[in-house]
């Protein structure tokens, strides 16, 4: 949170802002996150374990940009759980705090395709048998809140922010139905 700031700081103090620009649709939006298998808040020491990268996009529902859809692409590194790539849209309400401050509310839908973390195997004529490291999709719910910065300039708009992601995943194993996951994301929206 603190480098966060720190930027957003800087940036400001570097950036002209004789006219700022307006939101465009389709920026362009990248995030590094961390990815844990926890219940929201409950690990927090788990959110900065497992890298991970996204990019996506979104465009505006009405024309102040308070309520926007977004698209998002993200792979992310987990050695115990096994990788995985998720891809979901969310609708987000995106209300202005102070000034260039912004907050987000989110929620949507999505798809998650996770690896195995190591082979699978079956028991076959009471041998075991590897099956490989095939993965597994699984419906992905995500809900998210988010804190952000724009920092106007005459070129473009840039937006640093920081999401909290708690995502339900359905179909995970046979004895748990739903299982928690949360994404801790830091990232930029780039308007051109």
């Amino acid at each position: 949170m603190i480098l966060f700031l720190g930027s957003c700081l800087a940036m400001k103090s570097v950036a002209q802002t004789t006219e700022p620009k307006a939101y465009s649709d389709f920026p362009i939006i990248i995030t590094l996150q961390f990815h844990a298998f926890t219940l929201p808040f409950r690990d927090i020491k788990a959110n900065f374990s497992n890298l991970g990268i996204g990019v996506g996009t979104e465009w505006r529902l009405n024309s102040e940009a308070h309520w926007v859809q977004q698209l998002n692409l993200i792979w992310y590194h987990n050695k115990a759980l096994g990788n995985g790539i998720t891809s979901f849209t969310q609708a987000v309400w995106r209300p202005g705090l102070d000034g260039d401050t912004y907050g987000e509310l989110k929620a949507g839908v999505g798809y998650l395709y996770s690896f195995r973390p190591a082979p699978e195997l079956h028991q076959i004529n009471g041998k075991w048998i590897s099956s490989g490291r095939q993965g597994k999709g699984m419906l992905a719910i995500p809900v998210g809140v988010s804190l952000g910065y724009n920092m106007r300039s005459t070129e473009n708009l840039v937006s640093n922010f920081v999401t909290y992601q708690f995502l339900l995943i359905k179909d995970y194993n046979k004895s748990i139905p739903i299982v928690p996951e949360t994404l801790l994301q830091v990232g930029s929206r780039i308007h051109f």
